[in-house]
């Protein structure tokens, strides 16, 4: 007897063609996000990440950091202790110049030292401008810097991203949101309208009082002077700051100081000239701390 043919299952055929077709799509690598690198691998994650070009032609990018949740690194200016980050764009192509900008940083008391800063993560804006508008741009960067709990270690991190010029970015708003925690450099015009700077006579050491006249009352104040030179900042009360010149070289009478004052929403950045009291005898020191008004 001769065995009858099976009718042809259509939907058999169409689940058997369905499964192997999702294991082949599953086999096949992911697409990976144009506008952003791979993260690094260590004790901290870096990668950098894109969003096109800005209506200056330069490419908008960023160094986005993670830490561990409760790790620091630092500012440009680490504070009491610690050492800034340093970027290098060496491999990069078609690259005239790739500035990077800081986020306005927190102050951070790291086991009783005190540090300006980041904790757990932080994004770095980075402007470049292309040597060849017509040419692809190769974004190549290497960061060393510090990641810190507990106990600090060096940490180097690279990256690779070739810049997309147009399209549409998924980290574009993370880009944005560094961009807008980075300070708002303030012309003399600006700073003559919203600050005031005067020497508190009643201080035991040269101490400034800074008042701040513009619009939402800022965070913090910090300070970065020349090498030196250092200066503690504190907030008195809301609006007003303290500046206290703690060293200086001998012989110098006034410093040009870069000002950075943190806030919500906006951060700004300025430079205002400090000058000290008549200094006290200072021996053959080329660099002393700076004494108490009235001290021999």
């Amino acid at each position: 007897m001769l065995a009858q043919r099976r009718p042809f299952d259509h939907r058999l055929f169409a689940n058997r063609l369905g499964l192997g077709l999702a294991f082949f799509l599953a086999a096949l690598p992911a697409k990976s996000d144009p506008f952003a690198s791979a993260w690094s691998e260590g004790k901290a994650q870096m990668r950098l990440i894109a969003a096109g070009k800005g209506a200056d032609g330069n490419y908008e990018a960023a160094a986005e950091i993670r830490l561990p949740a409760t790790a620091i690194t630092y500012w440009r200016t680490p504070g009491d202790a610690g050492v800034p980050p340093k970027f290098s764009m060496d491999g990069s192509e078609n690259v005239a110049k790739a500035e990077v900008l800081f986020p306005a940083p927190q102050r951070i008391d790291d086991q009783g030292v005190e540090a300006f800063g980041y904790r757990g993560s932080v994004v770095f804006p980075i402007h470049v401008a292309a040597r060849n508008q017509r040419a692809p741009v190769l974004l190549h960067l290497t960061v060393d810097y510090a990641v810190c709990d507990n106990i600090c270690l060096p940490e180097k991190s690279s990256a690779e991203l070739a810049l997309p010029a147009a399209g549409q970015s998924q980290q574009a708003s993370l880009i944005a949101g560094a961009e807008a925690r980075v300070p708002i450099a303030l012309s003399p015009q600006d700073v003559a309208a919203r600050v005031s700077v005067v020497l508190d006579g009643a201080a035991a050491r040269p101490t400034w009082l800074l008042a701040w006249k513009g619009d939402s009352a800022p965070a913090d104040l910090f300070a970065e002077a020349p090498e030196g030179w250092a200066f503690e900042t504190q907030r008195r009360a809301d609006r007003l700051f303290s500046i206290t010149a703690v060293e200086a070289p001998a012989a110098a009478r006034h410093v040009a100081v870069q000002m950075t004052l943190s806030g919500t929403p906006t951060a700004y950045a300025f430079t205002t000239e400090l000058m000290l009291p008549a200094p006290a005898p200072s021996g053959e020191q080329t660099t002393q701390a700076v004494p108490a008004a009235g001290t021999k």
